[in-house]
C-alpha cells in the first residue's frame, strides 16, 4: 500500500528545491447564448512557458500575451495571459480531450443549459472532473457540513481566513479538517485496494477471509498507515534540515531515492502483516502486489494533478452555486464564483463546479401587463355596455 502512496524523502526534497509549477487561474465568462469567453493566466519564474506544463489546454489558437513582473525583492516572474471565445461548451470539451498538458489524465467536462421560465431565464454552467476511484467513500461520511465547507475553499481563501480576525478558530478548524480528511483519503485507498483484491482473487481456494471481514479491518489499515506517515514526516523534517545545512548533490538524492523504493516494499509487508498476519502475507504476496499495481495505475491522476483555480462569471444575477464568492474580480465584470481543482476533491467522488444565474425577461413582463390591461379593459367595456 505504501509503495506508491508514500512520498519518499528524496522525492519531497527534489520537489521543494527544483519544481516550479505554473500558478494558474481560469476565468469562464458565460454568455446568454451558451458561448464562453475563457481567460487563462499563468505565472512562473521560468524563463519560458512550456506547453507540457500547462494545467489547462492553451494553444496557438488563443490570443496570448506574456508580461514580466519584478517584485520588491527583485525576483522576476513571467505572466502568460491567454484568451479565447468558444461558441459552445462542446468546443471546450474538445480541447480537454486533446489536452497534452500536465493534467491531461483528468476527465473534465463543461456543460451549459438554459431554462426559459417566462418572466425569467435561468442559466446553468458547470465544469466536472470525473472521480478517480470506483468505490463509494464520500467525504461527508467523515466531515461535518462546516468542515466540508472549509475543506472545499480555495487555497488562498483558507490562508486569508486563517490569518484573519478569527485566526485561532480557523486554525483549529483547519487542523481538524486535515486530520479527518487524511483518515477519509486513506480509507478510500484501503477500500479500493480491497475491492481490487477481491475482484481479482476473491475465488482463490486458499483465501479464508471474506470481503466483508476484510472491509471490517479498514480502520486497522488506516491507523497503521497514519502511524507510518507520522514517523516518515518526522524523519523527513530532520533529514531536510540536515540537507539544507550540509548541502547535497543530485547523485546523492538519486542514491537515497533508490534506497527509499526498497524500503517501500518492506512497508507493504509490515502493513499487511500487522493487520492480517505473516501467514496471509506470505501466502498472497503475489496477489497483494498485483492488486497494489492496479491501484497505483488507477490513482495516478490523484498523485499527478497540478492544482488550479477556476472562476465562473454568469449572465444576470447568480442565484445558486457550489463555490465561493470571489470578492476581488480583476475586471469590471460582475463578481464571479471561485473553485480550486485539486486531487483530493475527485478521488472518491465526482467533483462538480456549478453556478446558476437568472435574467429577468422584461419583454415578458410587458406582454403580460399589456395582456392583463387588455383583459381588464374588455371587462370594463362589457360592464358598461350591460349597464347601458
Amino acid at each position: 500500500m505504501k509503495r506508491k502512496i508514500k512520498i519518499t524523502l528524496t522525492f519531497l526534497s527534489m520537489v521543494i528545491l527544483f519544481s516550479c509549477g505554473y500558478e494558474t487561474r481560469v476565468i469562464n465568462t458565460v454568455h446568454k447564448d451558451g458561448s464562453v469567453t475563457r481567460k487563462v493566466t499563468m505565472k512562473t519564474s521560468d524563463e519560458k512557458f512550456k506547453p507540457k506544463k500547462y494545467r489547462v489546454p492553451v494553444d496557438s489558437t488563443w490570443q496570448i500575451q506574456i508580461d514580466t513582473e519584478v517584485n520588491e525583492a527583485g525576483d522576476t516572474s513571467r505572466i502568460l495571459t491567454a484568451e479565447k471565445h468558444f461558441a459552445n461548451v462542446d468546443e471546450i470539451n474538445e480541447e480537454y480531450l486533446i489536452d497534452k498538458g500536465s493534467n491531461k489524465h483528468l476527465k473534465r467536462k463543461a456543460s451549459f443549459s438554459k431554462s426559459f421560465k417566462w418572466f425569467t431565464t435561468v442559466f446553468r454552467y458547470s465544469e466536472t472532473v470525473g472521480k478517480v476511484m470506483t468505490v463509494t467513500c464520500p467525504a461527508s461520511d467523515f466531515l461535518t457540513n462546516e468542515e466540508l465547507k472549509f475543506f472545499y475553499l480555495p487555497g488562498n481563501v483558507k490562508t486569508e481566513i486563517k490569518n484573519g480576525t478569527d485566526s485561532l478558530k480557523y486554525k483549529a478548524l483547519s487542523d481538524t479538517v486535515d486530520m479527518k480528511s487524511e483518515i477519509w483519503l486513506w480509507t478510500g485507498f484501503v477500500r479500493q485496494w480491497i475491492e481490487i483484491f477481491y475482484d481479482r482473487f476473491g475465488n482463490h481456494p486458499d483465501l479464508t477471509i471474506n470481503k466483508e471481514e476484510m472491509l471490517s479491518k479498514e480502520p486497522d489499515f488506516v491507523n497503521q498507515i497514519i502511524e507510518f506517515e507520522q514517523a516518515d514526516e518526522e524523519y523527513e523534517e530532520e533529514f531536510l534540515q540536515d540537507l539544507e545545512e550540509e548541502g547535497f548533490d543530485e547523485e546523492t538524492l538519486q542514491s537515497l531515492e533508490k534506497e527509499g523504493k526498497k524500503d517501500d516494499v518492506d512497508d507493504i509487508e509490515i502493513l499487511v502483516t500487522s493487520v492480517l498476519g505473516s501467514n496471509f502475507y506470505s501466502s498472497f504476496t503475489t496477489e497483494i502486489d498485483s492488486a497494489m499495481s492496479v491501484l497505483e495505475n488507477m490513482t495516478e491522476p490523484y498523485f499527478s494533478t497540478d492544482n488550479y483555480d477556476i472562476e465562473i462569471r454568469m449572465p444576470g444575477n447568480i442565484i445558486a452555486s457550489s463555490g465561493y464568492v470571489n470578492t476581488v474580480p480583476d475586471s469590471e465584470n460582475s463578481t464571479g464564483i471561485l473553485w480550486t481543482v485539486q486531487g483530493d476533491y475527485f478521488l472518491t467522488q465526482q467533483y462538480e463546479m456549478w453556478a446558476e444565474s437568472q435574467v429577468n425577461n422584461y419583454w415578458a413582463w410587458i406582454i403580460t401587463a399589456l395582456f392583463i390591461l387588455f383583459v381588464v379593459t374588455g371587462f370594463v367595456i362589457r360592464s358598461k355596455k350591460e349597464k347601458d
